[in-house]
């Protein structure tokens, strides 16, 4: 018996019945219980037999609709993920009744999110989808061998690179880096590993190193200079740059993951009450306790700019104790960047 007879069937049950039935081959990518390092995931969702008119992809609040083309069997869409577990649901459409279904299960691991444990996600595998015989899934509609220059100089016109089509979704963010914005993936991307993921090895054509200092350093030459600070900062000592900052980009200033004080505190959650330093410092009116603010006004130091951790602390590596921007053990060097007398 065919599998197009059997779908037929199916097709004809599932009308007659009103409850969509499931359909394992619908969804060709992504596997389900994948674990993913970055935001984003693309779906492959399959679309050989035709009966349907559309796609709708719901995940959480945020559904998507793909008109079906009588020219095109397969279709590729880009979501965000949101941080933990992230439930997918794919439904095809027939004169607005559900005929099939099938869903995935994934998960978005981000140490700067709460509700995200590590250890708790052995069910949950990473696959790198870039080795040759997954790309022949999708060779029929994409050019799947890369067009990106080797030499640092983008093509004129980015949209004709070949990670553009699947992978755009990436710089929609306010700001956004430059690497990402050239299309120069393969500057990043280059197939090499690192200390930290020896064990992927060959898993992509297009794996990153990890750490990623070294990768950074190409082109931040300042990154051995914190490295070498006498008073390092954590991500930094372990060259996990990406910790902090997308390498994609972001919506907050840096290409940050979060908001200076959000990212801070997410680690430093002893300082999320806003006041910091000492609690026998007062600020404000006589006899107030509670210490030194550390957002939500000007920063003295820095005109034009709010108050933040930064402010105070460098946080990729310094010559002063606690990462302040001074040198020396004497903290009160660096009060003076704000309190002259």
């Amino acid at each position: 018996m065919s599998f197009k007879f059997i779908y037929l069937f199916l097709l004809l049950f599932t009308t007659i019945s009103g409850n969509a039935q499931e359909i394992s081959s619908l969804i060709l990518q992504p596997q389900d219980k994948t674990r993913y390092i970055g935001e984003s995931s693309t779906f492959v969702i399959n679309a050989t037999l035709k009966e349907a008119d559309y796609i709708v992809i719901e995940q959480s609040d945020i559904t998507t609709t793909l008109e079906i083309k009588p020219q095109k069997d397969t279709y590729c869409k880009t979501i965000n993920l949101n941080p933990g577990e992230n439930t997918v649901f794919v439904t095809l459409y027939k004169d607005a009744k559900p005929i099939g279904k099938s869903s995935r299960v994934l998960y978005f691991l981000s140490e700067l999110f709460e509700g995200v444990d590590e250890y708790e996600l052995d069910e949950y595998k990473i696959r790198f989808f870039h080795q040759d015989a997954k790309e022949k899934k999708c060779a029929s509609c994409h050019n799947m061998t890369s067009n990106i220059p080797t030499n640092n100089e983008a093509l004129e016109d980015v949209t004709k690179t070949t990670c553009y089509e699947c992978h755009n979704s990436m710089i929609s963010t306010k700001n956004t880096h430059a690497p990402a914005a050239n299309w120069l993936c393969i500057n990043c991307h280059n197939g090499k590993f690192g200390e930290y993921n020896m064990q992927d090895k060959g898993a992509s054509k297009y794996l990153v190193a990890d750490p990623v200092a070294k990768t950074c350093a190409e082109c931040h030459e300042d990154v051995k200079e914190w490295e070498e600070s006498k008073f390092g900062h954590g991500p930094v000592n372990d060259g996990r740059c990406e910790r902090c900052h997308n390498p994609h980009g972001s919506d907050n200033e840096f290409f940050l993951r979060k908001s200076i004080w959000e990212l801070c505190t997410t680690c430093h959650a002893e300082k999320s009450n806003g006041q910091h330093v000492t609690s026998a410092i007062g600020f404000g009116a006589p006899n107030k306790s509670g210490g030194h603010p550390t957002r939500d006004r000007e920063d003295p130091a820095r005109p034009g700019r709010e108050l933040t951790c930064s402010g105070c602390h460098n946080p990729h590596g310094s010559g002063g104790i606690s990462l302040l921007r001074m040198k020396g053990t004497m903290p009160y060097g660096v009060c003076q960047r704000c309190h002259k007398k």
